[in-house]
């Protein structure tokens, strides 16, 4: 389950629109260690409908429904260095497409795509172990990769403009609390935060009509439940 809060901003910082909502999902995670070399293949989804709240560009509250849809996929690898606390510092690369329906209320519907790859550099810190039960924190700093995002105006306009966002640092962060279940498997148990940032795109003109996308500030904290098997 995550908690989904997203904000777009104007020029002079004030928030324009911000969308918030529990959103269901599913979390996914295969690894191996061999010797001191960790591997990990990670991936999410995750689908809801949550509350948009913003304003017509004259100022007018205005509020509907938003359809959010989230994937992820990641890859890392990683070397651990003993100690009292072992430390594995990875390095990683990712994939994610964020699929963004404002519902039409008042006025017309607006279909958003974003797509990005993205860098993954950080560390896992083993804070606690007992037999195959450990406890591990997980600080990682994210970085979009070319940015892209496709609009549809869902008829309003007869356009379907390509926008690139400036990429922004992020931050993820997991606690990942595993413990021993009987033949070989494990229950995993995992609140995490992660913050996306993209800055304002470049305005282009299409079809007569000239747009950008404002700068965005996204929120989001959740937790995962995993059963897990040891091979």
């Amino acid at each position: 389950m995550m908690r989904f809060h997203y904000a777009e901003f104007s020029d002079a910082g004030s928030v324009l629109d911000t969308e918030q909502g529990m959103m269901p999902g599913l979390s996914f995670r295969l690894a191996q260690r061999g010797h001191a070399w960790e591997w990990e293949g990670l991936a999410g989804y995750h689908y809801g409908r949550v509350d948009y709240t913003g304003q017509t560009q004259s100022g007018v509250p205005y509020n509907t429904r938003t359809d959010e849809e989230v994937s992820d996929y990641a890859l890392r690898m990683g070397r651990w260095f003993e100690g009292s606390y072992p430390v594995m510092p990875y390095a990683g690369l990712g994939y994610r497409r964020w699929d963004r329906d404002i519902l039409p209320a008042s006025l017309g519907g607006l279909f958003e795509s974003y797509r990005w790859k993205y860098a993954w550099l950080g560390a896992k810190i083993l804070a606690y172990q007992q037999g195959a039960s450990n406890l591990t924190l997980d600080i990682g700093w994210i970085k979009p990769i070319d940015p892209v995002l496709h609009v549809d105006f869902r008829g309003t306009y007869n356009v379907s403009p390509k926008l690139n966002p400036e990429s922004r640092d992020g931050l993820r962060l997991l606690l990942t609390s595993r413990m021993a279940l009987p033949e070989n498997t494990t229950l995993v148990l995992e609140p995490y935060f992660e913050y996306w940032q993209l800055g304002r795109s470049p305005m282009i003109t299409t079809g007569g009509i000239t747009v950008h996308e404002p700068a965005s500030k996204t929120r989001n904290s959740g937790f995962n439940l995993r059963i897990g098997r040891v091979f």
